[in-house]
């Protein structure tokens, strides 16, 4: 029997890009990161990736809530990768909302570093048919001082890139060029500006592109119609090519998986049969877990849109609703990267592209994280607007002799 599968599909991809092992970079990529001088256990490993799934979707949720029936694409691993890195400079109130919004309770505070450099290492070496890149940079504004400790790990186990910049607009082309070479010019300009206040920014920036193991034939791309949530329709390229796939029907969805090059990486598509609003707010890192498992080899038709979007998503309002509130707010919740000035996050702009079409699919998101300095407070400048009666005289300043005085009530008399 052959099974026919074309229609909505659900962005949750994002996630399900790196739920498998990464690739080994070209030679023209930057160096690997630095191997781990020691591995974490496989709880403590398994405990980040566990980690970075739970914030994925509960973030996936949230968004979805506020898209108002727009595209969602996100790169969990990409978000929380940066936001890792800014965790290494939290204490007390800021660190817990760290915790609870980004799932880092569940990792050993000991090993959370190493467990981060590991899985960076892990993604970077184990697949070679298909290339990953995830790269990390602390931008620090020049005169701000940062405690060596936050500078010494973040290099370490992130494989940071640390640079020194006087925040001109000079400096937001220098990280948007960073950001358009480690994306292979995917997304250039995710930062518009910087303000006098910020004094860091953290950028993570993940790139992925994999062939198809079996790729679909362009002769067999056509044009069809795709149906809008409001029944509207739109006509889109559908490739097609009939094969044998990992694929699950029930009385909910259909769902199928393509695997890249030598299978360690792979794409999932999930068709719900009853509209993609309810099922979006319901799947969930078990849900999803549990999908992947039910999946059997067997003989599809498959149709498929080939398409290609690119989003950028202003994080602070969702991670708010999340809980993290203190991290937005003036306070020595980050004493670990300073512990002279009151800091607070002013910026988190996430970025993400997609394309799919026959060869196989491309996928670039960049995170930036800005911290701002809380400044003095400048006077307000009084107005003294003579517009009525007033009272004037001319003395001697020093002498203090009042040689006129008088009332104006009229100046033009």
């Amino acid at each position: 029997m052959k099974i026919y599968a074309v229609g909505c599909f659900v962005f949750v991809i994002a996630v399900v890009l790196f739920q498998f092992s990464g690739v080994e970079k070209k030679p023209i990529q930057p160096s690997k990161p630095l191997r781990p001088a020691s591995f974490p256990t496989h709880s403590e490993s398994d405990a980040l990736t566990k980690a970075h799934n739970e914030f994925g979707f509960k973030l996936y949720r949230e968004l979805q809530k506020e898209s108002n029936g727009e595209n969602v694409f996100i790169s969990p691993t990409s978000i929380a990768t940066a936001f890792g890195m800014l965790y290494n400079g939290t204490v007390e109130q800021v660190r817990s909302e760290f915790e609870a919004v980004f799932e880092f309770s569940n990792i050993p505070e000991e090993s959370f570093n190493t467990a981060n450099q590991s899985l960076l290492w892990n993604l970077a070496t184990t697949d070679k048919s298909a290339e990953l890149d995830i790269a990390n940079s602390i931008w620090i504004k020049d005169g701000f001082s940062v405690k060596p400790d936050f500078i010494s790990t973040n290099v370490q186990h992130f494989d940071a890139v640390i640079k020194n910049a006087p925040f001109s607009p000079q400096t937001v082309r220098d990280i948007n060029q960073w950001c358009s070479d480690k994306t292979s010019g995917k997304i250039p300009s995710p930062l518009s500006e910087l303000t006098p206040d910020d004094i860091m920014v953290l950028v993570n920036a993940v790139y992925f592109k994999g062939l198809w193991q079996n790729p679909f034939d362009k002769q067999r791309t056509q044009a069809a119609n795709f149906t809008l949530v409001d029944n509207s329709q739109v006509s889109v390229p559908l490739m097609a090519r009939e094969g044998s796939y990992h694929f699950l029907e029930n009385d909910e969805l259909q769902a199928v998986r393509l695997p890249f090059g030598d299978g360690k990486m792979a794409m999932s598509f999930i068709l719900p049969k009853k509209g993609l609003e309810a099922f979006q707010q319901s799947i969930s890192t078990e849900s999803f877990v549990k999908l992947q498992s039910e999946m059997r080899q067997r003989e599809v038709m498959l149709l498929v849109p080939r398409f290609k979007i690119e989003l950028q998503n202003d994080l602070k309002q969702s991670l708010k609703s999340l809980g993290m509130n203190e991290a937005f707010n003036f306070s020595m919740g980050f004493s670990s990267i300073n512990s002279d000035e009151p800091l607070q996050i002013s910026q988190v702009i996430h970025n993400t592209f997609l394309e799919v079409k026959e060869e196989g699919a491309e996928a670039a998101a960049v995170t930036v994280i800005a911290l701002g300095i809380e400044m003095a407070a400048m006077e307000e400048v009084p107005v003294m607007k003579i517009d009525r009666p007033f009272f004037c005289a001319i003395s001697n300043i020093e002498t203090g002799n009042v040689i006129f005085l008088g009332s104006i009530f009229n100046p033009l008399k």
